[in-house]
């Protein structure tokens, strides 16, 4: 069963209103940035995916993240001490993409003292082009 959004209604309350009824997909319509955000940061903690259109060249980008990463292994944090309000002001939000897989400069992958890979990078996700968003459990699938 799909169950619908629509503008009057909040995107906390259809969250919490899905993961009630057991409700597996969400269909979203007119969702603007603002909502998308609030919607991707119902995952917390916890690990979510997004699957959203690249702003340079339209193609669709699948992604794992995770929110509230404080002190990644391998990645740095992101440079800059305005970086938050540039991300409100573009309709973006900064995640941590936990499969991203790091390389050197000759390419090669790098693994940890355990012999691991080691995984994660900050991304960008531009908010208006998200099509579709997992999150605790619940797809939500973004129509025009």
């Amino acid at each position: 069963m799909k169950v619908y959004f629509s503008q009057t209604q909040d995107v906390q309350d259809v969250h919490k209103l899905a993961k009630a009824f057991g409700e597996k997909q969400v269909v979203l319509k007119d969702v603007d940035p603002e909502e998308m955000r609030t919607l991707l940061q119902q995952a917390g903690n916890k690990i979510g995916s997004v699957h959203f259109k690249k702003r340079s060249d339209s193609s669709l980008r699948k992604m794992c993240f995770r929110l509230h990463v404080k002190n990644p292994s391998a990645a740095k944090k992101p440079k800059g001490t305005d970086r938050k309000n540039i991300s409100v002001a573009n309709t973006q939000m900064t995640v941590f993409d936990v499969n991203k897989v790091l390389r050197n400069r000759q390419d090669e992958i790098l693994f940890t003292d355990e012999g691991k890979q080691q995984r994660g990078a900050w991304r960008t996700v531009p908010l208006e082009n998200v099509v579709r968003a997992c999150i605790d459990g619940v797809t939500y699938v973004v129509e025009d």
